[in-house]
Order: C-alpha cells, then sequence, then structure tokens
C-alpha cells in the first residue's frame, strides 16, 4: 500500500501543492539558505541523470515530524 503526502513545493516563485509518494523520498535537509524551507531529495533521477530535489515550503522539523 503506497502512502502520499502533500507538500507545498516551490517552483518559479510560486507555492503549488504536490503529491509525493512517500517510498520515493530519499532524504530531506534545512534549505541552507532560508530556515523557514527543506530540501527533499527522491530516490529517482531526472531524464539527465540528475538527482530530483524539491524546494518545499515548510521547515526542517515540521517536515521530519510529518514523515515520522
Amino acid at each position: 500500500m503506497n502512502k502520499f503526502i502533500e507538500l507545498p513545493v516551490l517552483r518559479d516563485e510560486e507555492t503549488e501543492t504536490v503529491l509525493v509518494n512517500i517510498a520515493s523520498i530519499g532524504r530531506i535537509y534545512p534549505d541552507p539558505q532560508n530556515t523557514r524551507r527543506s530540501m527533499v531529495e527522491l530516490n529517482y533521477q531526472s531524464i539527465n541523470d540528475a538527482p530530483v530535489h524539491l524546494e518545499v515550503e515548510l521547515p526542517y522539523e515540521t517536515l521530519r515530524q510529518q514523515l515520522m
């Protein structure tokens, strides 16, 4: 059974809600430039073999607690 989480992701200076499969989340870490944002690295790569990162409009601790 897949579980999903809705994440407020920043794209092109606007925030949109994205549904992400929890099983595809590799790691999360605080955004080094903004304490109110987190970075989510997904377990898969883009078409050009670059890792996929999402800039999430949630503080790191809040996001971490939601995933536990």
